[in-house]
């Protein structure tokens, strides 16, 4: 019966297997994307762009009263009589009328007054010029019948020309959208653009003490850093060189291409240990 009992040694031992080594040792490959000058340019001008748009968008939108409408007409009111005409409107909400008379007869003046939704606005004989602003929003919607009364006169024919107009409130942003279309298409654009030229995926290959930084550039050429040192030729063809500890380790990197994309396979000791891209 003891016998099928372990032992407490045997179970501290793992059953699982060993897992095969990736890499050599002493060798490590690693990639990462990395943003090199042309992106941070590019990170510069999208800061900048957003810059703009965020000016853009604080700024405050210009109101201002645009005419919608208008009527005109000149005639004689004989004394003792009046003339009216009439307005409506359906949706008073940031709405002006504006009335312009000139009168010429007697004194040169005539009653104005206006019956509104809300009731009569009556503003007394008037003196030629006469200018009368009046806010539809507060009287609210319906009609409004504009009265040229000359009934005060006894004797003296007045002729009068009358010029009315609608306007209605309008907001201009052009300030605004115009700083936000300069942010977008003069820096934001153009930033992301350089971004993706300026992003590169670079492979980094440690053999022991030497580290061998790769980024494949235009061509599918093959710029690489030895141990901080940038070397000025850019690599077309497959090479081979000794590194590592003692220099005993032989590095090869050949391009190859498959379809019409280049790429690159990184070898240490003939066994291959990755690939760019």
């Amino acid at each position: 019966m003891s016998e099928d009992v372990p032992s407490i040694k045997e179970l501290g031992k793992s059953n699982l297997k060993k897992v095969p080594q990736l890499y050599p040792e002493g060798v490590r490959f690693s990639k990462k994307w990395k943003l090199f000058k042309t992106g941070w340019a590019g990170v510069v001008l999208i800061i900048i762009g957003l810059i703009f748009v965020g000016y853009g968008m604080s700024l405050p939108p210009k109101h201002y009263w645009a005419p919608v409408d208008n009527w005109s007409k000149s005639w004689t009111i004989q004394p003792g009589e009046e003339w009216y005409q009439s307005w409506t409107f359906r949706n008073p909400a940031g709405t002006m009328f504006e009335i312009n008379v000139s009168v010429s007869g007697g004194n040169n003046d005539i009653r104005v007054y206006v019956d509104t939704p809300s009731g009569r606005l009556d503003y007394g004989k008037l003196k030629s010029p006469i200018h009368i602003k009046l806010n539809v929003s507060e009287y609210g919607a319906g009609k409004y019948v504009v009265h040229f009364d000359n009934s005060f006169s006894i004797v003296t024919a007045k002729t009068v020309w009358v010029r009315e107009t609608v306007y209605k409130l309008r907001e201009d942003t052009s300030d605004s959208d115009a700083m936000e279309v300069i942010g977008m298409l003069f820096f934001v654009i153009p930033g992301l653009i350089l971004i993706l030229m300026g992003i590169r995926k670079v492979a980094t290959l440690v053999v022991d003490d030497d580290t061998i930084e790769a980024k494949l550039v235009y061509g599918g050429k093959l710029e690489l850093k030895v141990n901080g040192y940038k070397l000025d030729q850019k690599l077309d063809h497959d090479v081979k060189f000794k590194a590592g500890r003692d220099e005993s380790r032989i590095v090869e990197l050949k391009r190859e291409k498959f379809r019409n994309t280049f790429f690159w396979r990184f070898l240490v000791d003939g066994r291959e240990v990755g690939r760019l891209p």
